[in-house]
């Protein structure tokens, strides 16, 4: 009988959950998330025009002390991301959406220049270059240089090289910036000069101690020769045109609007809401309370039958 009545509670729940005929429908907007919700404050705050700094100092993946200013300055513009070697999901997403549209935006195709229509390539080490800061201060330069090497891997062996070391446009004995270049904190453990960079254009993450990890966005930060903000493409998959506009842009240092749709690294634990627990359980021992005077009331039933049958038998 107990479980017959689970049964017939959980039913009723279901279906009370589900709608009420008098109810007022939802409303087409979405609620926000409540405020225990800790990946509130990751996002992007857009700061177009904003320079980072160029003495901020990181290493290389081969472990070369280097200022951000040696690496963007110059005469080609730079695509900057924010990832880190152990990221569960959106970093590798990113970062394989991002090599894909590598090779397409690195054939010769439409200009994004309306003045002259002949086709033109854009490859990185040549035409522009890229910058992927380790958010994880602690990570060691062998892992961030393996990370490096698988998404260098998946380009083509044409663009491959170029990537690598940026000869394509220095020339073959140049030791200037590579086309791909990984940084690490200059001092292990040390994430100022990080989130120094990150504050400059905008970009806001969190370590989730319980969880170690790093909650962030996923952003292609474009930037000026001069190391300025033009624009912000968001999302994990890139449509050559968009790429092709967009470096056609920062290599004029102008700014462009914002393209695509954030995504955010951040696994939600209900469980880690108190008041998600303390609403489960007084659910859990109303249940049982119910259940309890269920029975109560079946076994006061049963029992005045059973006095009502003795007391007919003696009449």
């Amino acid at each position: 009988m107990l479980r017959n009545v689970l049964i017939v509670l959980a039913a009723i729940g279901s279906r009370a959950a589900l709608a009420h005929p008098n109810s007022e429908p939802p409303p087409d907007d979405i609620a926000p998330p409540p405020p225990t919700y800790k990946a509130n404050g990751v996002a992007v705050d857009e700061h177009l025009g904003a320079k980072v700094p160029l003495d901020a100092t990181f290493r290389t993946q081969d472990g070369k002390l280097v200022t951000l200013g040696e690496l963007v300055s110059g005469e080609i513009p730079t695509i900057l991301t924010f990832n880190y070697s152990d990221c569960p999901m959106l970093c590798s997403l990113q970062l394989n959406g991002l090599t894909t549209a590598l090779p397409k935006v690195g054939e010769a195709g439409p200009s994004p220049d309306p003045r002259d229509p002949k086709p033109v390539a854009f490859r990185v080490g040549g035409q522009f270059r890229i910058v992927t800061i380790d958010l994880e201060s602690h990570d060691s330069l062998d892992k961030l240089a393996k990370m490096r090497e698988r998404y260098l891997g998946q380009l083509p062996e044409a663009q491959r090289e170029a990537a690598r070391t940026g000869r394509e446009r220095s020339g073959a004995d140049s030791l200037g910036p590579a086309g791909w270049t990984f940084l690490a904190a200059a001092v292990p453990g040390d994430g100022a000069q990080i989130k120094r960079v990150a504050d400059a254009v905008g970009f806001k993450y969190m370590y989730l101690r319980e969880r170690a990890e790093w909650a962030h966005p996923a952003a292609l930060i474009f930037l000026s020769t001069s190391g300025a903000v033009t624009r912000y493409v968001y999302g994990i998959e890139f449509a050559s045109e968009i790429m092709r506009e967009s470096i056609f842009k920062a290599g004029l240092s102008e700014s462009a609007t914002a393209v695509g749709f954030m995504n955010r690294c951040y696994h939600y634990d209900p469980d880690a809401n108190n008041h998600a627990r303390a609403g489960v359980l007084a659910l859990r021992i109303g249940a049982a309370g119910f259940v309890v005077l269920m029975i109560s009331v079946f076994g006061l039933m049963h029992f005045i039958k059973k006095q009502r049958r003795h007391g007919e038998i003696r009449s």
